[in-house]
């Protein structure tokens, strides 16, 4: 799935509609441009989990923060300061992705070979939209292609013949029109 957003607004209702389809074990790798929406999108996730608005911050420098949501702990990854995977060791990584709970990973692309088995990747990327071709904002057919898609990938649908078998990756691009809240020309 493909989709672009306008704007950062955009981008964090793209995050709470995610977040009010996530699951307990559910892995959300964010990957792509910086200042793209990566944190954006997380806050939304967090937010619709109902963490409070106050707590949710880029773990940049702490490089992990964990929320209590109303539900679910939301454990929210920002590995864009480390060099090496033994500094994943070092914060404790393998324990905490995945499991329990709802794991965000930003800058994901950083250390492929140490992602959970099983993750939505979404893709954020900047660009400039062309001239005749609009930007979509989020709307009820939004809303309508996640809920299928997550219906599609989840162990209760009719199309998954084994509950045992792992959900595949499920891909979302995510182009945008705004960096740091200024459109691009």
């Amino acid at each position: 799935m493909e989709f672009y957003l306008p704007t950062a607004v955009e981008t964090e209702k793209l995050g709470n509609i995610l977040g009010k389809l996530a699951q307990s074990g559910d892995v959300f790798c964010f990957t792509g441009d910086l200042g793209a929406g990566k944190t954006l999108m997380s806050r939304g996730i967090s937010l619709a989990l109902g963490v409070a608005e106050d707590e949710v911050t880029s773990p940049t420098f702490a490089i992990m923060n964990v929320y209590e949501g109303e539900e679910l702990e939301v454990r929210h990854f920002d590995l864009y300061r480390l060099n090496r995977a033994e500094e994943l060791e070092d914060i404790g990584f393998d324990e905490y992705a995945g499991g329990e709970g709802v794991t965000l990973i930003e800058w994901a692309e950083l250390f492929p070979d140490q992602l959970p088995e099983e993750y939505m990747q979404v893709t954020l990327l900047l660009e400039h939209i062309p001239p005749g071709q609009e930007a979509f904002s989020i709307s009820t057919r939004v809303i309508r292609e996640f809920l299928v898609a997550a219906y599609l990938f989840s162990p209760e649908s009719p199309g998954r013949t084994n509950p045992f078998v792992p959900t595949p990756r499920l891909s979302i691009a995510v182009r945008s029109s705004f960096l740091l809240g200024k459109n691009i020309k």
